[in-house]
């Protein structure tokens, strides 16, 4: 009888279970099933969403027919800073909405006790935590190709009809489009990161708040060029930086699109790393 546990006398569908039998490793792609499944069941995935987008491209069209309306009364150098990300600047609103759907993701299982429960099917933590960023990921990326492109249909033309050159056949044009949809990701991401790192819906979504909203205004009260150096590389002028379709458009010193991307990686990479070394080697 070693290793097997032998059916009780009259029980004659119980078969015999080996005990000692390998346990199968649960793969990838189930654990992105998994993943799928429940970004779409949780409401929140919704809603955050649906606000991301009516935000995002609502304060851009908004925006956009009131310069429109008031063209004539618009300094030529005012004018002249009109580009691609004059047409999504929506989305330094909403992308805090996006940021919050990041950090749900993870604090709601850990303020319900899901992840304990997610654990137990996924022992592999590396393998979850992958799955989870990776579905994340693809989800912002889609929503996020929606509000750009969507704000370009709807705000563009109070633009283009004064002049303003927003010609898709125009490379930078397009990749300040794009640039959109990578922002709101990496903004999402480190939502998530922060949801690991503080398990808790309200600390994290307040840390995120701080690190979009907070640290610019900081930081332009450093004293002399060191303010103005910090301020460059924060987030959210990261972000801008990689929506711009002239650097120095604007007359201040700004980054270049390239140089604002791998600024808001590195911030990314800060926190998702010692969030997913975190959540490898302590309790859920």
């Amino acid at each position: 009888m070693s290793g097997l546990v032998e059916a009780q006398a009259g029980s004659p569908n119980t078969a015999p279970v080996h005990l000692g039998a390998p346990i199968r490793r649960v793969t990838f792609r189930e654990a992105m099933d998994s993943e799928l499944a429940k970004i779409r069941s949780v409401r929140s995935t919704f809603w955050t969403l649906l606000v991301s987008l009516i935000v995002s491209v609502g304060i851009s069209v908004l925006i956009g027919a009131v310069r429109s309306a008031n063209w004539d009364t618009i300094s030529a150098s005012d004018r002249a800073t009109f580009d691609m990300s004059a047409v999504v600047l929506g989305v330094y609103f909403g992308v805090l909405v996006t940021g919050v759907l990041g950090v749900l993701v993870v604090s709601t299982e850990y303020g319900t006790g899901m992840m304990r429960t997610s654990l137990t099917a996924f022992p592999r933590r590396g393998t979850l935590f992958i799955a989870k960023t990776t579905v994340l990921t693809l989800v912002v990326i889609v929503a996020g190709l929606v509000i750009a492109f969507a704000s370009y249909l709807l705000a563009g033309p109070f633009y283009t009809k004064h002049g303003v050159n927003l010609s898709l056949g125009h490379f930078a044009n397009l990749r300040a489009l794009l640039a959109v949809a990578v922002y709101l990701t990496l903004i999402a991401l480190m939502g998530l990161a922060l949801g690991y790192l503080l398990r808790h819906s309200a600390a994290a979504i307040s840390a995120l708040v701080g690190v979009i909203f907070v640290i610019p205004i900081i930081t332009n009260f450093l004293p002399g060029t060191v303010g103005k150096d910090v301020n460059k590389i924060v987030p959210s002028n990261a972000g801008g930086a990689m929506m711009m379709t002239e650097p120095n458009i604007s007359g201040t010193p700004t980054l270049s699109p390239l140089d604002g991307f791998i600024a808001l990686l590195i911030w990314t990479a800060v926190l998702l790393v010692p969030a997913f070394v975190l959540f490898r080697h302590r309790d859920a």
